[in-house]
């Protein structure tokens, strides 16, 4: 037993190093931008449609929930997944001798803790300050929306609540209930937040995004309306759980430093 024991410990010690992935498939925009971020872009192999990535990579039909024979025949040596990808897809490519590996993220400290541990599954140097202090929540009240007329905010439970701390921000979704709730007019009205910071995905700049919130009937009585205490801030970093979201705190805390 003891002679086992010590030849077992040997073998371990001798083995090589499993070889590092060189066919990686994401099926997930933030898996995606941490392969990306840490210098192995060239290891990937498919991405789902709504992922950045360059031309020449796959883009997966069934976006993030593919079938598996999809993934199976681009040959790949580790498949990166979310719990949205379908257990059954999970389970096939596993039985079929698929290297597959479930990635969580719902935090800032989660999105530093994946980052690490993807770079160990690529055999990369992971970056050393990945995983964010704790944030306190400011003083400041800051409405978040996903567009300069809509509602749609994110609360706790959220990265993006989670950025507006980092910002030093007061998030007034978090009194409306649930992750991502609907801001009823009415409510912004009664809690008339001193900073709104709209996230856009087109890039819409900040003097049309205040001419649509003076032109709303309600919002244009908000006080950071007509102070023009107004952020357009990129909405990838809020709604994506990717490096970029890590950065988004120091970004967003200095553009509203800036009003």
């Amino acid at each position: 037993m003891i002679r086992a024991c010590v030849f077992l410990l040997l073998w371990l010690l001798t083995a090589p190093a499993p070889a590092a992935p060189q066919r990686v498939v994401s099926l997930a925009p933030n898996l995606t931008q941490m392969v990306t971020a840490l210098g192995a872009c060239g290891t990937l192999a498919a991405v789902t449609p709504f992922c950045e990535a360059p031309p020449e990579v796959t883009r997966l039909p069934g976006g993030i929930q593919p079938e598996a024979e999809a993934v199976l025949a681009l040959d790949p040596d580790l498949v990166l997944a979310t719990a949205m990808t379908p257990a059954a897809t999970r389970e096939q490519l596993v039985r079929l001798g698929v290297r597959v590996e479930v990635v969580e993220a719902p935090s800032l400290p989660a999105i530093g803790e994946a980052i690490m541990q993807v770079a160990r599954w690529l055999g990369v140097d992971a970056p050393t300050t990945a995983v964010p202090e704790e944030n306190v929540p400011g003083t400041r009240s800051a409405a978040l929306l996903f567009g300069a007329e809509t509602g749609y905010s994110a609360g706790c439970g959220t990265h993006a609540h989670e950025i507006l701390e980092a910002a030093g921000l007061r998030n007034i979704a978090a009194e409306a209930g649930g992750p991502w709730p609907q801001l009823a007019e009415e409510f912004l009205l009664a809690t008339d937040p001193e900073v709104i910071i709209v996230a856009e995905y087109g890039g819409a700049d900040r003097a049309r995004v205040l001419r649509v919130l003076r032109g709303h009937p309600v919002r244009r009585h908000l006080s950071a309306v007509r102070a023009g205490r107004v952020v357009v801030f990129p909405a990838p970093a809020l709604t994506v759980p990717g490096p970029e979201a890590l950065r988004a705190g120091a970004a967003l805390r200095a553009e509203v430093e800036k009003l």
